[in-house]
Order: structure tokens, then C-alpha cells, then sequence
């Protein structure tokens, strides 16, 4: 059942039971795939980070940030999803098979994660590590570090976008300071108020955008 994914990955899983879970999506019942998600998330992240660490020592954090966030967003994930063929063996209920998006859906992003996870509970962090890089091998090597980097704003919008949120919206006021025009933005997302100034609207809307950027760091893990 699972032979083509073992060659796919180059791992096989010595207790199938776990990866059995990887593929029960949470519509199926309680027993699912969600705990594994979760695990899976955080060690992609751990690892693609610190690869990004060492490959591009001359970046610094907001930089490599964003270069994770590309390579661990929604979209990437779904991406990763697709070249395995996860939806194949996923288990899923009757409603969720007849979503009308489901080859684009966040389910395949969803399984990929747990499927990260489930090799760690089944492994060790050196061998989901070499699993993870293996998967990750073609992304990183076409890395562009010139056209890497978006502007701050924008690389937001577009992460937000892969999650099918709407897009922010930024409040400017000016106000006079020293004789030169100063303009406070804020944003609220996620609940949470993010405020910086600037010279033009701009600039303070893209020091706003940065902040929030950089509080996503445990995730831009970009889903």
C-alpha cells in the first residue's frame, strides 16, 4: 500500500500504525491526523531554518525569515503534497471528498506536515532531517538570493494570500514633528496591534508589515 511513497521519500516506516495516522484526516473522527500536523509543522521549520542558517551566512534574520516562509507556506506545502500523491491515501469522510478544490486544498498540506511528523515519531531528528532535505533538495538549490526578497508589504500580502486571507488593512495618520511630515501606521492581525512610523506612508507600512513578518517567525511556517 505504501510502497511507491517509501521510494518516494526513501524512508519505510517501521510502525505503519503511525503512518496509517498521518493519512486520517480530522473529518474522519477524533483518532486523526491533527497532533501529528502540529509536530510535523515545527520540526519542518527547525530544519529548514537551520539549513537557511547555514547555506546564507551573510543574511540576516528578517531575510532568512522570509526565504523560510516561501519555502514553508501553504502553497509549498500543497506543492510537496502533489509530487507525493498524498491525497491518494488519505483518509478522508464523504463531505471532504467532494470539496470541489480538494487537489488544491490545505488537506494535502495538512498530511505532508503529519507525515514529517510521523517520520520523527517513527525515526530519529537525523533521519527526518535527511528526509526533509532530500524533499526540499530542488528548492533549495534554485534559491535566488537577488530575487529573493519582495518588499516587506508585499511578501505579506502574498503569504496571506496562499492561506486565502483577506488582505490587510494598514491606517496611516500624519502628523507634524520637528518641522517634518511623520506617518504612524498600525494594523491589527490576529488580534494583536502592530504600530511603526515613517518618513511617508510607505516606508511606515512597510515597517509595519515587517513587524508582523517577524512575529510569524514560528510559522511562516508561511502555511
Amino acid at each position: 500500500m505504501y510502497k511507491k511513497l517509501y521510494e518516494q521519500i526513501n524512508y519505510s516506516f517501521k510502525n505503519e500504525d503511525i503512518l496509517d495516522l498521518v493519512f486520517t484526516h480530522k473529518s474522519s473522527g477524533e483518532n486523526n491526523n491533527e497532533r501529528l500536523e502540529f509536530l510535523g509543522d515545527a520540526i519542518l521549520g527547525a530544519v529548514i531554518s537551520e539549513e537557511l542558517y547555514n547555506r546564507f551566512s551573510n543574511l540576516n534574520e528578517g531575510e532568512l525569515t522570509r526565504i523560510r516562509a516561501s519555502l514553508v507556506n501553504g502553497s509549498t506545502l500543497i506543492k510537496k503534497g502533489k509530487e507525493l500523491e498524498l491525497l491518494v491515501l488519505a483518509k478522508l469522510s464523504k463531505a471532504a471528498k467532494n470539496l470541489s478544490d480538494l487537489e488544491d486544498s490545505s488537506i494535502l498540506g495538512t498530511i505532508f506536515e503529519a507525515l514529517v511528523g510521523g517520520i520523527y515519531l517513527d525515526s530519529s531528528w537525523s533521519e527526518t532531517k535527511a528526509v526533509i532535505l532530500s524533499l526540499y533538495r530542488n528548492d533549495l538549490e534554485s534559491i535566488d538570493i537577488k530575487n529573493s526578497f519582495k518588499d516587506p508589504k508585499s511578501e505579506l500580502q502574498e503569504y496571506l494570500q496562499s492561506l486565502g486571507e483577506e488582505p490587510l488593512e494598514y491606517i496611516c495618520e500624519k502628523f507634524r514633528n520637528d518641522s517634518q511630515d511623520i506617518f504612524d501606521c498600525h494594523v491589527v492581525f490576529n488580534g494583536n496591534k502592530f504600530t511603526d512610523s515613517g518618513k511617508s506612508k510607505k516606508k511606515a507600512q512597510m515597517k509595519v508589515a515587517d513587524k508582523i513578518l517577524r512575529s510569524m517567525k514560528w510559522k511562516i511556517f508561511v502555511a
